[in-house]
Formats: structure tokens, C-alpha cells, sequence
């Protein structure tokens, strides 16, 4: 059995851009401060090198001073006291003869080896005594002594704390400093690339705001000019995509147009049939061709609705001033014959006074009726429906039927979309027929629970600017 390979992340055009910037950024920022950290190094440890070769010359000062004067070499604690003294390192002192014998010092410092050494070139090691790291420097002295020449080891050492500490000086005055400039030059890209890429999330806000049915340019100001090509190619594809909209729009109504007329036919030639006298039998499958007929006609007016609500429609509609309160109450009542015979009591609830809006007469009454028609098939016999208008512009329409699960609330204004385990007849277009309806006039349709939690209250929440009288 093979394994799925694993899926893919989705490339992130934010984290190639931090990546891109940053981590050259953090590079340089590390390699220019580890160079600087050991250039500042090295020019401190030669200047405590020339410190201590400058040492090494004043005890070989000393020492033929002290042999002129006196015929003797100057004691240890001599040039200890007059060259040595240091109060932060120990210091070390050494003076061998050719034959690597101690004439002055204790010994401790290790030597080096003698061709490492010449008059001309001093020689610096390092080394330790005891456990202490000892920085030396080992020179020689050619000097005349009761008419002899004699070549003499010099060695001068000092532990390496005034070293040390200048290094932890260099970290805490120009490292870490240099750390806080990487970190706040870290936080300014992450920034500038947020700032940068703003534009974009402006673009996507912009287009998840859009209806369906919105096919217009996009009009999003102040965009940059690397970002104008993707909305113009936007708004070429909307174009396309209106157009095809289009084409559909025109096949569904010229489909449903031709429909109509021999449904009509059918429908006249089934009520003479059925005032006939036939058999049982024929009486009822006369009843089962007009049922299916009413269906197949309330389909093909459904798909006329859509296909006048289709995305540009709003280009088509009139809008004017109305009265959503008496306009929701005459059509309320042409619906009670058909609650009559489901067995439903339909009532309207008004304001007494007039709720004014801008609308559409004739898509607002396929919207109210698809609300009612929606009302009466799916509750069952014994239910009450009530359609209200209330002083806020809001048009509702509330039943105390088997109500809709809440994880349904979203998907039933989809076109087609059923309900499961509903004997109901219905073709899944009437909710989005309300909805498509609703956004043509600016307006909002929510559905609940009723105000006893039970059943389904569809709200319609029309702008609350009043129209031009």
C-alpha cells in the first residue's frame, strides 16, 4: 500500500520576503561584528605586547646599568619595584645564561626554544604557570662582562587579566550594542515588509466584501503600481466572467420562457380532462399530471426569478419609494388561501405607521413570496406563520415549525441546497432567490430560532436611510 506523499505548505510570500532580507541582514550584521570584535582584539593584545616588550627592555636597561655601575645584575624585587609593578597582573621575570642557568627571577616561566629567539626578532608565546595563562615575551641581551661576551635569555611574562577584561569590555561596549542594533533592524524589516504588503490585504478585504453578484471594476485607491497590474488583469477576468453570466442569464430565461407556454397548455388540457367523466384510475392519474405540472410550473418561475436576479441585475432595477409596511401586509394576504389549505394560520403583524423604503416592487414580492412559500411547505399542518414589519426597516417572516440546525443557517441560501429528511417539495431555490434579492436593494437576511426557540425567523434588514420623498 503506498503512502500519500505529505501535503505541500502553500508558499508564503511574507515569510520569502522576511527570509530574503533577513537572514543577509543577520549574515552581515554577524560576520561585521565577529571581524570588528577581532580586529578591536588583535590591536589590544599588540598593544599589551608593546607594553610588555617595552618591559623587557627596561630590565635589559636595568641589567647593563646595573652591571656598569656594580658589576652585577639588579635583583628580582630591583626591577619588580622600578619596572614590573602592574596591579592587575602577576608579573614573571627570567634571566638565563647561555647554559639555560637562572642568574635572576625564579624560573617559572617556561622558555622557548632558543633558535625561536634572535636580537633582531622578540619572540611572544603563550604559556602557562601553574594553572595560570601567562602571556611572555623571551628576548636576548649580548653583553660584555670582565671583557667576555655573553648572550643572555631575557623572559617576561604577565598573566592575562587586563587582557580579559578588555575583551569583555569590547563585548559589552560594541557587541552587545551591535546585538540591539541587529535586533532592532530585525523588528524595522518585519515591519516595512507588514507596511509593504498592507496594500495587498486592503485588496483582499475589498474583494471578500464583494456580493456574488458584483461584477464591477475594482476601486481600491492609493494602491501601488506593482499591485495595479493584478487588479486590472481582476477586473479583466470579471469582465469575462460578467459576460458569461451573461449568457447564462439569457439561456435560463429563454429556457424557461419556452417552458412556460406548453406548461400552460399541458395545465389547461389537465383541468378539461379532469371535469370529464373517467374511471377512477384515469381521474387520478389526471390528478398526478396537474400536481406534477404545478411543481414543474413553480420550478420554471423560480428559474426566471434567478435568472432576473443574476449577477448585473442591479443595473435593472428601479428603485422608489414605498411603503414596506402596506406592501408586506397585501401581499401577506394573498397568500391566505393557499395557509388555508396546508392548514396553517398566516397572520400579519404591521406598524401603524408607514415604514418607508427605496425598492423594487417586483423583485421585493418574489422575495416576500419565496419567504412565505418557504414558511408553508416545510412546517407541518397546525403551525402559524407570521409575517411582521417593524419602524427599523426590518421585514421578517417567523414560523413555530421544525426550525433549521444551526450548522445549516449558512448553506440553505446556496442555490439547490436542501434540507435532509424534509418530505417537502421544493427545488432548493427560493432561500437563494430572497438572498440575491435582498443584496440587489443593499439589504441583509439572517435566520434564527423563533422568539419561543423554536422554529425558523428569517429577518430581512433593509438600510435604514429613508428614501427621497
Amino acid at each position: 500500500m503506498s503512502s500519500k506523499p505529505p501535503k505541500k505548505l502553500p508558499r508564503s510570500l511574507r515569510r520569502t520576503l522576511l527570509l530574503w532580507l533577513l537572514l543577509p541582514l543577520l549574515a552581515l550584521f554577524s560576520i561585521g561584528t565577529a571581524v570588528v570584535y577581532h580586529i578591536a582584539l588583535d590591536y589590544s593584545e599588540d598593544a599589551y605586547d608593546r607594553g610588555l616588550l617595552e618591559a623587557a627592555n627596561d630590565v635589559i636597561q636595568l641589567t647593563k646599568e646595573s652591571l656598569k655601575n656594580t658589576g652585577q645584575v639588579a635583583t628580582q624585587s630591583e626591577a619588580r619595584d622600578m619596572i614590573l609593578a602592574d596591579q592587575f597582573d602577576e608579573t614573571f621575570l627570567s634571566i638565563l645564561d647561555e647554559q639555560g642557568k637562572l642568574l635572576v627571577g625564579n624560573g617559572k616561566l617556561p622558555k622557548p626554544h632558543l633558535n625561536d629567539i634572535s636580537s633582531e626578532n622578540n619572540f611572544f608565546y603563550d604559556t602557562k604557570v601553574g594553572h595560570k595563562e601567562i602571556r611572555a615575551v623571551a628576548t636576548l641581551l649580548t653583553i660584555q662582562v670582565n671583557g667576555k661576551a655573553h648572550t643572555w635569555q631575557i623572559l617576561v611574562g604577565e598573566t592575562r587579566h587586563k587582557r580579559d577584561q578588555l575583551a569583555d569590555d569590547i563585548i559589552s561596549i560594541f557587541v552587545i550594542p551591535q546585538a540591539i542594533i541587529i535586533l532592532l533592524s530585525t523588528g524595522l524589516v518585519m515591519l516595512g515588509v507588514r507596511r509593504g504588503l498592507a496594500p495587498l490585504e486592503v485588496l483582499r478585504a475589498a474583494l471578500a466584501k464583494r456580493s456574488h453578484n458584483d461584477m464591477q471594476a475594482l476601486e481600491v485607491p492609493d494602491l501601488p503600481t506593482e499591485v495595479q497590474p493584478l487588479t486590472r488583469e481582476i477586473d479583466h477576468l470579471l469582465l469575462r466572467l460578467a459576460a458569461v453570466f451573461e449568457v447564462q442569464k439569457h439561456f435560463t430565461a429563454d429556457a424557461a420562457h419556452q417552458l412556460r407556454t406548453p406548461l400552460a397548455g399541458l395545465a389547461a388540457q389537465t383541468d378539461f380532462a379532469r371535469e370529464q367523466d373517467n374511471p377512477p384510475p384515469t381521474q387520478h392519474a389526471l390528478e398526478q399530471i396537474k400536481l406534477v405540472s404545478t411543481r414543474l410550473n413553480h420550478a420554471v418561475n423560480q428559474l426566471l426569478s434567478v435568472a432576473r436576479n443574476e449577477p448585473g441585475a442591479d443595473k435593472s432595477v428601479q428603485l422608489a419609494p414605498m411603503d414596506l409596511n402596506e406592501f408586506s401586509r397585501d401581499a401577506t394576504l394573498e397568500w391566505v388561501e393557499v395557509a388555508v389549505r396546508y392548514g396553517i394560520d398566516l397572520g400579519f403583524e404591521g406598524h401603524s405607521e408607514p415604514v418607508l423604503i427605496a425598492g423594487d416592487d417586483v423583485r421585493l414580492k418574489e422575495m416576500l413570496d419565496n419567504l412565505i412559500d418557504n414558511a408553508l411547505r416545510y412546517c407541518p399542518k397546525g403551525s402559524r406563520v407570521t409575517v411582521r414589519v417593524d419602524e427599523k426597516q426590518i421585514l421578517s417572516v417567523e414560523d413555530n415549525g421544525h426550525g433549521i440546525p444551526p450548522e445549516e443557517r449558512e448553506r440553505i441560501f446556496e442555490r439547490f441546497h436542501r434540507l435532509l429528511g424534509n418530505e417537502a417539495h421544493g427545488n432548493g431555490l427560493g432561500l437563494a432567490i430572497v438572498k440575491e434579492i435582498a443584496e440587489i436593494h443593499g439589504a441583509e437576511v439572517t435566520v434564527s430560532e423563533g422568539a419561543g426557540g423554536y422554529g425558523a425567523w428569517f429577518k430581512v434588514s433593509f438600510p435604514v436611510h429613508p428614501p427621497a420623498q
